[in-house]
């Protein structure tokens, strides 16, 4: 069985940690909900913790965060050295928003505040490109959003894979080794409702009921799972 290792970036709000635990927790519930079967490290990155050993585990998932990539915080830059690291030694990497716009940002592309402001709630993209060993002809994913960051600029040995008009690099991949999305496969409607309603003064009330109304919306996350699934096992 594969282990994959979860870099975690954030903790939780103190009133969400009873009921999830961590990002790192989410993912593994997650992936248990759909018969994703996986061995787990975590590992605490804001405390100074990332992988001593690169095969500690056979991939690599970079959790969300309330940081920005362009934040002067002293985790951020040991993060982004290990990434290369990684990158060149084939590791396999994944990365779910904060974590997208790192590995884009670290892999030469650039991340930044959107001056498009906030994208919440379930957010449909175009998929313009799918890997090679994706056997699967979807041609739009729904996720749910909550960033105001977003990828400029993609790494230039990445390939689009979703976009839509107000988030142009929704989603990408690098070969068979790095695979990032900016929606939130592992959130559910109902950690969606109990988190945005905090941030509602800064998104801004039209965007903020907009965002909230379409939560109930079915979306993709259990099939963006399964690519996970497959991609973590690919040799």
């Amino acid at each position: 069985m594969k282990t994959l290792g979860l870099l975690e970036t954030d903790t939780l709000y103190d009133d969400l940690l009873a009921d999830y635990t961590s990002y790192g927790t989410m993912f593994t519930r997650y992936f248990a909900g759909l018969g994703v079967g996986l061995n787990y490290r975590f590992y605490q990155v804001q405390q100074g913790e990332l992988p001593a050993d690169l095969n500690e585990c056979d991939a690599y998932l970079i959790t969300g965060s309330k940081a920005g990539v362009y934040d002067n915080l002293p985790w951020i830059a040991p993060l982004q050295d290990w990434i290369r690291d990684a990158y060149a030694h084939k590791r396999k990497l994944i990365g779910i928003c904060f974590g997208h716009q790192l590995l884009a940002h670290t892999l030469g592309g650039h991340a930044a505040r959107s001056p498009k402001g906030w994208g919440i709630g379930v957010h449909s993209t175009r998929i313009e490109h799918h890997p090679v060993w994706m056997n699967d002809d979807l041609s739009h994913m729904r996720l749910i959003y909550s960033h105001r960051d977003q990828v400029e600029q993609l790494p230039p040995a990445a390939t689009r894979m979703a976009s839509s008009e107000f988030c142009e690099n929704a989603a990408f991949y690098i070969g068979q080794q790095v695979m990032a999305f900016q929606g939130h496969p592992e959130f559910t409607a109902e950690y969606a409702r109990r988190l945005l309603p905090r941030r509602e003064n800064c998104i801004g009330p039209d965007v903020f009921q907009r965002g909230m109304c379409t939560l109930e919306q079915p979306n993709d996350s259990a099939r963006v799972g399964r690519w996970l699934g497959e991609f973590i096992a690919l040799p």
